[in-house]
């Protein structure tokens, strides 16, 4: 009976994965501090929450008009599963970790309070986040671990005060204007750095520049964390 439900785990695991659109490598790269993961089994779909903080506010003698808001924090999530190594699957495309070591890293970064990185290749989605909630548990008997996951957007609040827009002058208040703008020219090298973001936080001054570094340095893997790889990218 159990090498019955294994055999039936693993078809509608495959069938899952045949149908739900998974045949191109997409990857789907989970990043905190200096360690970094791939999914072994990419989800056969993620959904993004991207709201804006508007409200809807009455008017005297015009009725209702909406106010304009800043953008709320965005919101991810995903679900599918951990693949135990002894079914050798086709579709495996993560660094070989049984499911027991994805659910420990995960769990010890959900626990450490830090910030995570997700990372989907050939997608918009390249987001620091904070782990909201993560659900597992197995079923079939096949020893895959099913799990969901929700995410949602961490904005630094320690901003550096070289890009902070309300900078003022401590004995006027008022803003400083700002300085004369600095052009490089040619190619550049950054020393330090933690991930391409971070690179590009750091050469140009904003996080949103990292698809300027991966196009000009014909990158692969955006989840480059290596210090010797990152001393080697060509800022322009």
């Amino acid at each position: 009976m159990a090498s019955t439900w294994n055999a039936l785990g693993t078809l509608l695991n495959v069938a899952g994965m045949l149908f739900g659109g998974t045949g191109q490598k997409r990857q789907i790269i989970l990043s905190c501090e200096s360690e970094k993961v791939i999914l072994p089994v990419t989800p056969r779909k993620y959904s993004v929450q991207d709201g804006q903080m508007n409200k809807v506010v009455s008017v005297e003698q015009l009725g209702e008009a909406l106010i304009f808001g800043l953008p709320a924090a965005k919101k991810i999530s995903f679900e599918g599963f951990f693949s135990n190594p002894d079914h050798d699957y086709p579709f495996v495309v993560g660094d070989g970790n049984s499911p027991g070591e994805m659910v420990d890293l995960i769990t010890k970064w959900k626990e450490k309070r830090k910030p995570v990185r997700v990372i989907i290749t050939d997608s918009p989605v390249n987001l620091m986040v904070g782990i909201m909630r993560f659900d597992w548990h197995e079923q079939d008997g096949s020893r895959d671990i099913y799990y969901s996951m929700d995410f949602t957007e961490y904005k630094d609040l320690n901003t550096p005060a070289a890009l902070n827009e309300r900078q003022t002058d401590e004995q006027t208040g008022l803003k400083k204007r700002p300085g004369p703008s600095v052009r490089t020219t040619g190619a550049s090298k950054i020393r330090t750095g933690s991930d391409i973001v971070d690179v590009a936080r750091k050469a140009y001054g904003q996080c949103n520049k990292w698809r300027r570094i991966v196009k000009n340095n014909n990158l692969k893997d955006l989840a480059i964390n290596n210090v010797g790889k990152l001393r080697r990218l060509v800022i322009k």
